[in-house]
């Protein structure tokens, strides 16, 4: 089979599930991402090449073989990620399999965010270190998942204690084995542990987790931080992206999402879609410490409700910021220092 004649396949095989273009552009990335080498306009200046002229990057299959076995899994509804393995995200190669959900473009920003508070956290850590003995920032992730937004804060700021969790032990298992490194090519650290965010014992369980240390260095016992009312926190900053798909937008997913990827990582019910955000931003008035922010990705429906949460919350500075698409994404907040 010639290179034109694999994408025309594709086209046709993909079409009753995708528009024509998205098609083209799945059938190209197989391309690129299976075969050695392939710039990726191949297609374009010697279309009538055959595949099997090519090596695979991993396999030791023929190359038409696997990529058409690749479409046959496609034409059933599987997303393109858990065919090929995995998904880029935040200039990293993450692992995805059914367990988890497959990490998106818009999530990016969050941790964009994300980094640019921890940087100056850090900063200020550093700064004051010999007077406190703070040596680096603590950072959760809830809802982790593949891992993408715990592991991506890791490897931007190496220095940080960088937490996370999940309620899925598959889940955890796929985060544990992502290989993300720092700049400096070091491996970069994440500490992974299980936790239903929704229980009563969430907090001790995360206190249990993190180093139980105050903001002014002295080391505090997990029971003086849970019943301290003083602000005493361990954590820096907490980014969690729970689920927000309600119930009833079912209907509107597409097959490859709602018959592939977690529902447990998905869906809330229509009845209480905030369920996990209210939980956490509870958790997080006492798990941060003063000046500490808590960020979320959001269901763009309820970004105001999300932001009155937190600001019945007592906390400060509350904001719902769009994402590269105009839609409410995310809503951020500080836990203020009085």
């Amino acid at each position: 089979m010639k290179l034109r004649e694999f994408i025309v396949f594709v086209q046709e095989q993909l079409a009753p599930l995708y528009p024509q273009q998205e098609c083209k552009a799945m059938a190209v990335r197989l391309l690129k991402e299976c075969i050695a080498g392939y710039k990726g306009y191949e297609h374009l200046v010697e279309p009538a090449t055959e595949l099997d002229t090519f090596s695979l990057e991993v396999h030791s299959t023929g190359t038409e073989e696997y990529l058409l076995s690749c479409v046959k899994r496609l034409a059933t509804g599987e997303p393109l990620q858990y065919v090929l393995g995995y998904e880029w995200f935040c200039g990293h190669r993450f692992n995805v399999a059914p367990g988890v959900l497959i990490p998106r473009p818009e999530t990016e920003e969050l941790v964009n965010r994300a980094i640019e508070f921890a940087q100056k956290a850090q900063a200020v850590a550093q700064e004051t270190s010999a007077s406190n003995g703070q040596r680096h920032i603590r950072i959760l992730d809830i809802c982790t998942g593949s891992g993408c937004i715990a592991w991506s804060l890791a490897a931007a700021i190496p220095q940080a204690a960088v937490y996370a969790c999940d309620i899925s032990t598959v889940a955890l298992q796929i985060a544990g084995s992502q290989n993300i490194f720092n700049p400096d090519g070091t491996p970069a650290q994440v500490n992974f542990f299980e936790c239903d965010i929704l229980s009563p014992h969430a907090e001790q369980m995360i206190f249990s987790q993190c180093e139980d240390t105050c903001t002014n260095g002295n080391s505090c016992s997990t029971s003086d931080v849970v019943a301290s009312d003083s602000g005493c926190g361990v954590l820096d900053l907490i980014v969690s992206n729970p689920p927000y798909v309600c119930d009833s937008e079912k209907l509107q997913m597409r097959p490859n999402v709602l018959e592939h990827e977690p529902h447990l990582a998905l869906f809330v019910p229509d009845e209480d879609p905030l369920m996990f955000y209210r939980a956490i931003a509870q958790l997080s008035g006492r798990l941060l410490k003063p000046g500490g922010a808590l960020m979320f990705e959001i269901n763009e429906r309820f970004g105001q409700e999300t932001k009155k949460i937190l600001q019945d919350l007592g906390f400060g500075n509350c904001r719902v910021v769009q994402d590269i698409f105009g839609k409410d994404r995310m809503v951020l907040g500080y836990k203020n220092f009085s």
